[in-house]
C-alpha cells in the first residue's frame, strides 16, 4: 500500500509570519500615531500658552499707550500756545515772555513708547508662530504687528523733526532763565527771562518747525495710537473666545 503524505508546514510558516509582521506593523503604527497625537497635544498646548502671554502683552501696551496719550495731549497743547504767541507776536511783556519759557519745556518735552515685545520675539524667532493654529488669532497678530510698524515709523519721524525744532530753540531760550528747582513738576522761570533774538525771519521759522510737529503728532500719530488699542482690545476679545479664557 502506498502512503501519502500531505505536508502544510511550508503554508502555516507563512502564516504564522503574516501575523507576526501585521502584529509588528499594527504595534509600531500605534506607537507611532501615540507618539504623533501626543506631539501634537504638546504643540497645541505651547500654541495656546503662547497667545495667552500675547495677551498679556497687550494689555500691558493698552496701559502703556494711554498712560502716554495724556502726555502726548500736554505736548500738543503747549506748542499751540507757544506757536500762537510768535506768530501773532504776543510777547511784549516780560510775563508773556516768561509764558514762552514756560510753554518751551514741555511743547519740546522728549517721547518714547516703549511697548512689549516678550512674546513677539519669540513667536517671530522661534517659530511659535506655527504652534498657533486659530487662524483669526493669527490673522489679528500679523495685523497688530504691521501696525506697531506704522507707529514706529511715525515715532521716528516726530522724533527728527522734534531735534529740528529744538535745534532752533537753543538760540531762542536762554536756559539759565531756568531755575532747577520745579512747582507741580514745572520748571521754575526767572521773572527777568528775555529771549536771545527777536528776529520775526528765525521765531517764525522756529514756530513753522513747532507747529508741524504738533500738527503731524495730533493728528495720523494720535489716531493710529488710539486705533492700536482698540485693536489690542478686540484682538484680547478674540483670544478669549478662541481659547475659551473668558
Amino acid at each position: 500500500m502506498e502512503v501519502h503524505s500531505h505536508s502544510h508546514t511550508a503554508r502555516k510558516k507563512f502564516l504564522h509570519y503574516f501575523w507576526e509582521f501585521i502584529m509588528l506593523f499594527l504595534a509600531v503604527f500605534c506607537g507611532f500615531l501615540a507618539e504623533y497625537l501626543l506631539e501634537h497635544k504638546i504643540e497645541k498646548e505651547k500654541g495656546k500658552q503662547f497667545a495667552i502671554s500675547f495677551r498679556e502683552d497687550l494689555c500691558k501696551d493698552t496701559a502703556i499707550i494711554n498712560d502716554n496719550i495724556p502726555y502726548f495731549e500736554r505736548i500738543i497743547a503747549a506748542g499751540d500756545s507757544l506757536t500762537f504767541m510768535i506768530l501773532h507776536n504776543l510777547f511784549s511783556s516780560k510775563e508773556d515772555i516768561k509764558k514762552m519759557y514756560e510753554y518751551n519745556i514741555p511743547a519740546m518735552g522728549g517721547f518714547a513708547i516703549l511697548l512689549t515685545d516678550r512674546t513677539s520675539t519669540q513667536l517671530k524667532n522661534a517659530g511659535g508662530m506655527r504652534l498657533i493654529t486659530k487662524k483669526k488669532v493669527v490673522e489679528g497678530i500679523v495685523n497688530y504687528w504691521s501696525r506697531l510698524e506704522a507707529i514706529k515709523e511715525m515715532e521716528d519721524g516726530l522724533q527728527t523733526m522734534r531735534m529740528q525744532a529744538r535745534e532752533k530753540s537753543y538760540s531762542i531760550f536762554n536756559s539759565k532763565y531756568y531755575n532747577d528747582s520745579s512747582i507741580n513738576g514745572k520748571r521754575n522761570v526767572a521773572d527777568n527771562a528775555a529771549l536771545m533774538t527777536k528776529d520775526a525771519n528765525h521765531l517764525i521759522e522756529f514756530a513753522n518747525r513747532l507747529a508741524h510737529l504738533k500738527n503731524l503728532m495730533r493728528g495720523s500719530f494720535m489716531k493710529t495710537l488710539k486705533e492700536q488699542v482698540a485693536n489690542a482690545d478686540s484682538l484680547i476679545q478674540l483670544i478669549d473666545k478662541e481659547y475659551h479664557l473668558k
